[in-house]
């Protein structure tokens, strides 16, 4: 990592991740927040009077160029992570966007063209790869504990959780979806980085917007919720099949809301092992079950997890990042994020056709 000093500036005052990545560069000593942007000049100027930032711009642009930024986190609403990732690349910063990278494949690919351009490093906020189950996970995988990971089953159901009623949440055009942009993605990219990211060659969906139309199973979160009947055009519910070059398949549930059980799962079958993550049966003290054989028998194994850290997952993300800032990739690299981004989109394709959408 550069011993210099690093100029950090946030784009989004609204999410609720903007306030994770703020407290994440703000305990890195080599690195000081000094700029965040957000069109609502009120609201940035609030968060920055809370976390002590010293500029506040309603122009994004303008503060790429006078602020000559090492380090820009995308917080914004999903329609502009790609122009902005791109315009903050173009500035000279090192860039780390907000899932889902962008609203179309296409866009993806333009983001990682202008970082490669630039040579600049354009990183996703995959937190979730560091929860120490998740982590524990990828080893095992690393270490060919699996053997070949043929298919994985990976569901995460919210029972009454639709974000952001009314605002850009629910808007397909500034969300690009619903549940699968919002939740999906995480637990796409969970699931391919514990496979190791074989290359995805078909997917077979289906979309439903049973709730969110009818202005019920909302959640209480978001930067605005507006009482109904207000715009929802996006999906509170998606299953998604894809299928992969190596033979493997995953299955991937996700929804915002449903009558059923809250909670993820995570499977993940392989031709010496399966785990099964499963916090709502298990228990959040021991949520993961191994499967194996030992000496011919079949065993059931509950492994010792590594302690929760005591810092939240984005800030364990960034100063992983900021780490390796002098490598040629980020830790969670940005090819990585335009494979979900194409999952996700011919999924929706294949939802509206009703056929499997094959993938270049």
């Amino acid at each position: 990592m550069t011993e210099k000093k690093l100029r950090a500036g946030v784009c989004g005052a609204g999410m609720i991740a903007a306030h994770g990545h703020i407290p994440g560069y703000q305990s890195v000593p080599n690195v000081e927040v000094v700029a965040l942007f957000d069109v609502k000049k009120e609201r940035a100027e609030a968060l920055a009077k809370e976390k002590g930032i010293p500029h506040v711009y309603t122009d994004a642009e303008a503060m790429f160029a006078k602020e000559k930024l090492d380090l820009v986190s995308v917080c914004a609403p999903n329609a502009y992570h790609a122009p902005l990732s791109i315009a903050a690349l173009e500035s000279g910063a090192h860039v780390l966007c907000e899932k889902p990278m962008a609203l179309t494949y296409a866009d993806a690919l333009k983001m990682l063209e202008t970082a490669k351009k630039a040579k600049r490093q354009l990183a996703i906020s995959f937190n979730n790869r560091y929860r120490p189950v998740l982590q524990t996970l990828r080893r095992y995988s690393e270490q060919g504990l699996f053997g070949e990971i043929y298919l994985a089953q990976v569901a995460y159901w919210r029972r009454t959780g639709i974000p952001g009623y009314g605002s850009w949440f629910t808007n397909r055009d500034m969300a690009g979806g619903g549940a699968m942009m919002d939740i999906g993605v995480h637990y796409l990219d969970m699931s391919l980085w514990v496979m190791g990211h074989p290359k995805p060659v078909a997917v077979t969906a289906s979309e439903y917007a049973k709730f969110g139309p009818r202005g019920i199973g909302l959640g209480g979160w978001g930067s605005d919720i507006l009482k109904p009947p207000q715009r929802c055009d996006v999906d509170d519910l998606v299953t998604t099949m894809v299928r992969f070059d190596n033979g493997a398949t995953l299955n991937l549930g996700v929804s915002w809301a449903a009558y059923l059980m809250q909670g993820e799962r995570l499977q993940f079958l392989g031709t010496e092992m399966g785990a099964d993550l499963f916090p709502a049966h298990y228990g959040d003290q021991h949520p993961l079950r191994l499967y194996a054989d030992l000496a011919g028998e079949a065993v059931e194994t509950i492994p010792e997890l590594p302690r929760a850290p005591q810092v939240p997952t984005h800030t364990l993300l960034i100063h992983d990042w900021i780490r390796h800032l002098d490598e040629p990739d980020a830790p969670v690299p940005g090819w990585q994020g335009a494979m979900t981004v194409q999952i996700i989109e011919a999924a929706y394709k294949s939802a509206a056709c009703g056929q499997t959408v094959l993938l270049q």
